[in-house]
């Protein structure tokens, strides 16, 4: 009773239309009619290629409303965002992600990491490992500073993550679930994966809660969500 009359008195506005949330849980904090829209990747469910990884998973189209979910988790420090995700990753991918001994989420640069305050792929992978029942280990470091990929087009993508990690010590064949908020070119998760497969690692499955599709231009800056 208590939270409906909160509810009523300052409703929360969904993230994509700003229209006032009904009463309740709403998922990704958006209205019904929003989530409606979210558009699954049918592409990411049968698996798609990726250099060092045995294939690539994502959930969703990176396109309206999830881009703006993806962006409250990214630079609102929303965080409670990362759950709503890995609960619905499961749903939909629960399957193909089975087996996996460790969750590894893709790691930020310790001065991004800084000024953010935090890592939003760890947000997804720490409540993903929960529900697997697996171990989430920080397994990554990334060694230089690159250029935010949300500010590139996508030829500028594919090249900037190029030796941008190393591992944080080393693997014994373990069964690893890479993990990252969205691949655009798949050139992060390919350079994290390499960096995983040099310190020992077993076959590795990367995961991203989205995926933006080719043509979609880039990413929105921080300033611009």
């Amino acid at each position: 009773m208590l939270a409906k009359l909160l509810a009523l008195a300052l409703p929360s506005p969904c993230l994509a239309c700003r229209r006032p949330l009904p009463a309740g849980p709403a998922r990704f904090a958006l209205c019904p009619a929003c989530r409606s829209r979210l558009a699954a990747d049918g592409a990411g469910i049968r698996g798609l290629s990726l250099s060092g990884c045995e294939r690539l998973h994502a959930a969703w189209i990176y396109a309206p409303p999830m881009d703006a979910v993806v962006a409250a988790l990214k630079f609102r420090r929303l965080d409670y965002l990362g759950h709503h995700l890995a609960t619905s990753i499961v749903e939909r991918l629960g399957g193909p992600l089975a087996g996996t001994d460790l969750v590894v989420p893709v790691p930020l640069h310790w001065r991004r990491r800084l000024g953010r305050g935090y890592n939003q792929a760890a947000e997804i992978a720490r409540p993903l490992a929960r529900l697997l029942g697996v171990p989430c280990r920080e397994a990554l470091r990334r060694t230089r500073a690159t250029r935010p990929q949300t500010g590139l087009g996508r030829g500028e993508r594919r090249h900037n993550p190029r030796g941008a990690f190393r591992p944080a010590g080393t693997l014994c064949g373990e069964r690893l679930l890479l993990v990252d908020d969205v691949v655009t070119t798949g050139s992060t998760l390919a350079a994290a994966a390499s960096s995983l497969v040099a310190a020992g690692a077993g076959p590795i499955i990367a995961l991203a809660a989205a995926r933006a599709l080719p043509g979609a231009g880039r990413l929105p800056r921080p300033g611009e969500v």
